[in-house]
């Protein structure tokens, strides 16, 4: 005899677990939640404060400031010239860049955070946008020092003033290097072909430096303003060997001209060190996001360093 009490109950709990895991499947994440509170807390902002703003497909609300239809709108992987100034809804400035123009690289790995792209998207030079930046396109619960707290809405002023392109950076980069070492008194330092700037600061009566070689280092990393943005420590000096690419190709081809024993100053155009980089907006929070694995340099975008080095030792 067939045991229907057993049947009727399985059945049941299929049904039951059917409709838990279907539920589930509807159920918001904290991630969706967070979406829409952001959202409305734009909507509400914009509403409060009687300001007319599309929303564009890409979650952002934008209101054109200045007009430029004759302009020209970039293309992914091109070199943007931007000021900008980036806020919060109470608005608190966390940076602000409109003295001079700043370069960013357009594209999704360009710039942090990624809704700056999505305010150039809808541009073309000559104009200026104001985007409202919800945090999940920004960064989320992400907390930034005591500029800005988890899941924070921006305010983006973006003025596009034009397109460069590398080697026009590149070209600008030797003239502001040929007029720091003439207005720092360095010396007649005369350039690689590559464009990598060399001063020998002390001799070293070693071995010369070859790409088969594993050298022994101390280094200070700076902007051409001098602010240091990476040095190693006093009892922990880089080790690295010359015949692969863990160097930038400046540091690494500036090491292959010393000898042992020598100290050497190596300034390079960008285009020799880190290149595009990543743009972080604020830069205050650029070494929390590099230490956490975020981003994979210390160094701003398209700018220029100089090294300080000192080769211990070649092995």
């Amino acid at each position: 005899m067939k045991n229907y009490k057993f049947q009727v109950l399985s059945n049941i709990n299929i049904l039951v677990v059917g409709m838990v895991l279907l539920s589930s499947c509807f159920e918001e994440s904290e991630y969706e939640k967070q979406q829409k509170e952001s959202d409305l807390q734009i909507k509400t902002y914009l509403q409060n404060n009687n300001i007319e703003a599309q929303k564009a497909d890409n979650g952002i609300y934008y209101k054109m400031l200045t007009t430029n239809e004759s302009g020209t709108s970039p293309k992914p992987g091109e070199v943007m010239m931007v000021k900008y100034e980036m806020k919060t809804l109470d608005g608190y400035i966390v940076e602000q860049f409109t003295a001079d123009s700043s370069l960013i690289r357009y594209g999704n790995s360009g710039v942090i955070p990624i809704g700056f792209n999505y305010g150039i998207d809808v541009m073309h030079t000559g104009e200026k946008i104001r985007a409202f930046i919800p945090s999940y396109l920004a960064y989320n619960s992400f907390a930034g020092k005591d500029e800005f707290g988890p899941n924070t809405n921006f305010i983006l002023d973006i003025e596009l003033l034009d397109i460069s392109t590398e080697d026009k950076i590149y070209k600008t980069q030797i003239d502001q290097i040929e007029a720091y070492i003439t207005q720092e008194g360095l010396g007649d330092i005369t350039p690689t072909t590559s464009g990598l700037y060399f001063s020998s600061l002390e001799p070293g009566d070693g071995e010369e430096a070859k790409t088969y070689h594993i050298a022994t280092l101390h280094y200070t990393r700076k902007y051409l303003d001098g602010s240091i943005i990476q040095e190693t420590e006093e009892n922990d000096p880089l080790v690295v060997s010359l015949g692969t690419n863990q160097l930038v190709k400046g540091f690494r081809e500036g090491v292959l001209k010393m000898r042992e024993g020598e100290k050497a100053l190596l300034i390079m155009p960008s285009e020799l060190a880190f290149g595009a980089s990543v743009k972080v907006i604020p830069a205050s929070v650029r070494e929390e996001l590099y230490q956490s694995g975020h981003i994979s340099s210390l160094v701003d975008a398209y700018q220029i360093v100089q090294y300080e080095v000192e080769l211990l030792e070649l092995n």
